[in-house]
């Protein structure tokens, strides 16, 4: 399990930010080795997760923001790690894990375990853009 931000590099230059190696492959590989060991909570009371976490749009999309994000402040001093913790990783895997209004609130097995359908929306006027 990886509990660091560091990533080893060759030399003490740091290589542009376009050309830094990523330590995981995707946010699947992420989740598994990095976030959910460093983010353990009791999923009976406070907390609902369903392991089928990519079937839901919202959780799939914020998770990979999440994993870029982190992929970036890892190069970053000690203060911005903390930060990133505080601002991101704890509130917005608090807001994924809410039982109550979090996108598996409706998770429930073997009752319920597809995502909740999207709210209906209808097309805006002509004209709503300033198109």
């Amino acid at each position: 399990m990886t509990t660091r931000f560091e990533v080893e590099q060759d030399g003490d230059e740091e290589p542009p930010q376009d050309q830094r190696p990523l330590v995981y492959p995707n946010v699947e590989v992420w989740l598994i080795e990095w976030a959910l060991p460093h983010y353990r909570r009791d999923l009976k009371k406070l907390h609902k997760w369903d392991p089928e976490w990519w079937k839901y749009d919202e959780v799939g999309t914020v998770l990979e923001t999440l994993w870029e994000s982190w992929e970036q402040v890892r190069w970053e001093d000690p203060m911005t790690n903390v930060v990133w913790f505080r601002d991101y990783f704890y509130p917005i895997m608090d807001r994924l894990t809410d039982p109550e209004d979090g996108p598996f609130w409706d998770y429930d097995p073997p009752m319920h375990t597809e995502p909740p359908p999207a709210f209906d929306t209808k097309p805006t006027p002509n004209g709503w853009f300033g198109e």
